[in-house]
């Protein structure tokens, strides 16, 4: 996730306050990551799981992300999440509130570094009969205006010890947030969000081709995790088009929103999700969804070469999307694609 607003929560000005001050307080509490490896303190499960992350920054500087002085610290927040996303949608229509900002441009979320001021906005909106949607994320990128900490919240633990699973998940989202260090859109939080999703994924399988027994295993379990949260996400993703097709009808809103309620309190009890889903929630899905966006195509157009695929992609410009905050931009990678294809002919 990409963290983007002092008189009141809902004010930018007392956003960027805490954006800033949240960002401070995890600056004054980093400590070297050899530091903490050595420290006799340190669960060994940690301190094994630190002393890869160099070799996890080397595999991802060599497959074509930008070398960065990121995750050199590390932070312990002892929370899960480091931050609080906040999405807000109207109620019959799939249409965000876009956030805007000066120098860092418009978001279709927004990150708050404490959960109080996260549900506190959120609620202004939902008294204006919007629906809204909080989220923890456990990671986020500064894209570059600050030297990102590793925190405590990428690692999954139970008890305070390190999962099975803690590998592969950490090397995920370190690849994932390394990709908006590497090529970002201003203005395109689906575009930036499901690019990264993608190319992470790959990255990973490819970082657990030749690792060793003992992490091959976790690799199967993270893999077997994966395949269950994809068919939520599936789910989740067929619910929006459902929904969206009910939405775009002529029927009456009191129609619509008689569907909408029983069909999200039908999703709720098959899914047995923990908090309530909402238009914001299924937003939220698709921003990070990576599902017939186009980039498999490009993708497989560029060798399946990371680098290239990156390269080919940082040609776009805010103007090839037409608007801000496009959500369907497979036309756009398309384009792109065919413009690809005709200069690979003349060549």
């Amino acid at each position: 996730m990409i963290l983007a607003g002092l008189i009141s929560s809902c004010s930018p000005a007392y956003f960027l306050y805490q954006a800033g001050r949240g960002q401070m307080r995890l600056f004054n509490r980093g400590r070297p990551l050899q530091e903490v490896i050595s420290d006799p303190r340190t669960d060994r499960g940690l301190a094994k799981l630190l002393s890869g992350i160099p070799g996890i920054k080397s595999f991802g500087e060599a497959s074509g992300l930008k070398a960065t002085p990121n995750y050199r610290e590390y932070v312990e927040l002892g929370a899960d999440s480091v931050v609080y996303v906040v999405t807000v949608s109207e109620k019959l229509r799939f249409q965000p509130v876009i956030f805007k900002f000066p120098l860092v441009g418009s978001f279709s979320y927004l990150g708050w570094f404490s959960e109080e001021d996260a549900r506190e906005f959120s609620g202004v909106y939902a008294a204006r009969g919007l629906d809204v949607d909080v989220r923890g994320a456990s990671a986020y990128s500064t894209l570059g205006w600050f030297k990102d900490p590793l925190l405590s919240s990428m690692i999954p633990k139970l008890d305070g010890k390190v999962l099975p699973t803690a590998l592969p998940e950490l090397v995920n989202v370190f690849l994932h947030e390394s990709v908006h260090a590497t090529l970002y859109l201003p203005n395109q939080s689906s575009f930036n969000e499901s690019l990264a999703s993608f190319t992470a994924d790959i990255l990973t399988a490819r970082y657990f081709e030749k690792s060793d027994p003992e992490q091959k295993k976790s690799w199967e379990e993270f893999q077997e995790n994966q395949k269950r949260f994809d068919s939520v996400r599936k789910r989740l993703s067929r619910a929006y088009r459902d929904l969206k097709s009910v939405y775009d009808s002529p029927q009456s809103e009191e129609e619509k929103a008689t569907f909408k309620m029983r069909y999200l309190e039908s999703l709720q009890a098959e899914l047995k999700f923990k908090r309530k889903i909402t238009n914001a929630t299924l937003i939220q899905f698709q921003t990070y969804s990576t599902e017939d966006r186009g980039f498999q195509a490009l993708f497989e157009a560029s060798g399946r070469e990371i680098p290239r695929f990156l390269q080919t992609l940082s040609r776009l410009t805010p103007e090839d999307f037409g608007e801000p905050q496009l959500e369907d931009f497979k036309p756009v990678l398309e384009r792109l694609l065919k413009s690809m294809t005709a200069q690979a002919n003349h060549l």
